[in-house]
């Protein structure tokens, strides 16, 4: 909208009235972006999302851990041969703690991104991070085909055993808990949430925060899961 507004006011004529709807637009996204910049609004944005879960422990209540991709980096961890994440890393990070302290839980990864064949998937770069941590691979399940968090539900269900009737503990990011819940609930998976690579304290720090570039990625994030949780809901998914 903001480059259509420009685009509208760089082309048209001088005293047309388009060019000064236009104005008025490019000034009010303006003044919006620099209160997104120079405050904590988009962290106050983001609080209902990553503040609604607690994180539970009690081995003897889960079946098993799953865990969503996402933040493994396919491309790079390719060409250097190591384990590279990107900002939701903690998924993985605490993926691997839960493996350690809860020995007997298996573990579902499930993504199963891979941008060419000639690079790592997102389960390739779990898999080596977990080998590099001593966790035995017989542990862990792989779900190869998903690639949104829709499909990491319905190809999670293909790999629990009939048996495995207890709640899974769900590892993912904290704001994207709340959908990914509802998603895995409406497959017929019970999970106990467990949230991880949080974005914000949940505390009112101050008014001012001139972090401008973090706090436009933060609001990037708040604002897609917004719209995911609601277009889920609609098309019946969750």
């Amino acid at each position: 909208m903001l480059i259509g507004s420009m685009l509208i006011y760089m082309f048209s004529n001088q005293h047309s009235k388009w060019k000064s709807i236009a104005s008025k637009v490019n000034i009010t996204f303006l003044i919006i972006l620099l209160i997104i910049g120079i405050t904590n609004l988009s962290a106050w944005i983001m609080w209902p999302l990553e503040k609604k879960y607690s994180i539970p422990i009690d081995e003897n209540s889960f079946s098993g851990i799953i865990v969503l991709g996402g933040s493994e980096e396919g491309e790079i961890s390719t060409y250097h041969d190591q384990v590279n994440l990107d900002g939701g890393g903690e998924r993985l990070y605490q993926a691997a703690k839960l493996a350690i302290q809860f020995p007997n839980l298996p573990i579902i990864h499930s993504g199963g991104v891979r941008k060419n064949k000639n690079q790592w998937s997102e389960n390739d770069v779990a898999k080596k991070l977990f080998q590099d941590l001593n966790i035995d691979l017989e542990r862990i399940r792989f779900d190869t085909k998903s690639y949104n968090t829709y499909t990491n539900a319905i190809e999670s269900k293909k790999l629990i055993k009939l048996d495995e009737n207890k709640p899974w503990l769900l590892v993912t990011s904290a704001y994207h808990m709340t959908r990914s819940v509802s998603i895995f609930h409406k497959a017929g998976i019970e999970v106990v949430p467990y949230p991880t690579d949080f974005k914000t304290t949940l505390l009112y720090d101050s008014f001012f925060n001139l972090e401008a570039a973090d706090n436009l990625k933060i609001l990037d994030l708040a604002i897609h899961e917004y719209i995911g949780i609601i277009a889920y809901y609609v098309t019946g998914r969750s």
